[in-house]
């Protein structure tokens, strides 16, 4: 019985462990826009996210849409519509491993078109 309750402990010690990085993880969606910043070299955070949840704006954003579904990804104008703030996405901003790295807006899904209103709260701030 001794083992039992030993693995128990050990699988509420990791789930308590893994909760925080699950919750930085979370699904959200988002507008993402170019902040009109022009870099020369990597890595060039040159985008905005609006939070459409928080209505918080994320500053200073890296793109990465690698886990789109190949069919959205591979739309013709997909690159401007995002860089222009006219698509809402679902997906989460990932912190990376140094501080100075900046965050990354990993997009998931393609909502839907973005509204006007929801362009300009992005690209003014």
């Amino acid at each position: 019985m001794s083992g039992f309750r030993f693995a128990s402990l050990v699988l509420a010690v990791s789930s308590i462990v893994a909760l925080p990085s699950l919750a930085a993880a979370q699904s959200s969606d988002y507008v993402y826009c170019s902040n009109g910043i022009v870099c020369m070299m990597a890595p060039c955070p040159s985008g905005n996210a609006l939070d459409l949840t928080t209505g918080n704006v994320v500053k200073g954003v890296e793109l990465n849409t690698t886990e789109l579904p190949p069919l959205d990804r591979s739309a013709p104008d997909l690159s401007d519509k995002l860089y222009a703030g006219k698509l809402v996405v679902r997906g989460s901003i990932r912190h990376r491993g140094q501080p100075n790295d900046p965050p990354m807006l990993v997009v998931t899904k393609i909502e839907r078109s973005s509204k006007k209103s929801e362009r300009k709260r992005c690209a003014a701030r």
